[in-house]
């Protein structure tokens, strides 16, 4: 409820940093209209792309596979995308290397915050028991904003979308 509450009311920016989403076309629904009805609206999404134990697929198709399942899958049909990065580290060629985007959180407008322990998945949201931290604190939503932000810059993440 906090989440579609949040993105619901969106004016200016949204970050979302999750490790899975599944079911998300129900989990983002509200995201999705916001972005429709306030064309202005930034949204980036940092999330995770996984690679299975002992897979040897080639990271780009890993890629690629998650781009298309995102697109079809787990964002609202006929809806503007929302930029979409990764840390290229999780999909890895080289197993010794390879990390995972395990953080969860949300930020609105610079100014709201919600980190949780919930996937972006419809157990992790509706079912589950899970906890966050829900603060309306500018200072707090645009430090957590800026260290992704500086990330990007950093080269630590490649653009999906």
């Amino acid at each position: 409820m906090v989440v579609r509450e949040m993105f619901a009311h969106a004016e200016r920016s949204v970050t979302v940093v999750g490790y899975a989403v599944y079911q998300g076309q129900m989990v983002f629904e509200a995201l999705a209209k916001r972005m429709d009805k306030v064309p202005e609206l930034e949204v980036e999404f940092f999330l995770n792309i996984s690679r299975p134990d002992r897979d040897t697929t080639k990271s780009d198709i890993l890629v690629s596979r998650f781009i298309e399942r995102f697109k079809t899958t787990q964002w609202p049909s006929g809806s503007r995308l929302p930029s979409v990065y990764y840390d290229p580290r999780s999909v890895s060629d080289e197993g010794r290397v390879r990390s995972s985007l395990h953080a969860k959180c949300v930020i609105v407008d610079r100014r709201h915050i919600f980190i949780s322990s919930a996937n972006f998945t419809e157990a992790g949201q509706q079912r589950n028991i899970e906890v966050g931290l829900y603060l309306n604190s500018e200072h707090l939503a645009n430090k957590t904003s800026l260290h992704f932000k500086n990330m990007l810059e950093a080269d630590l993440f490649c653009r999906a979308l």
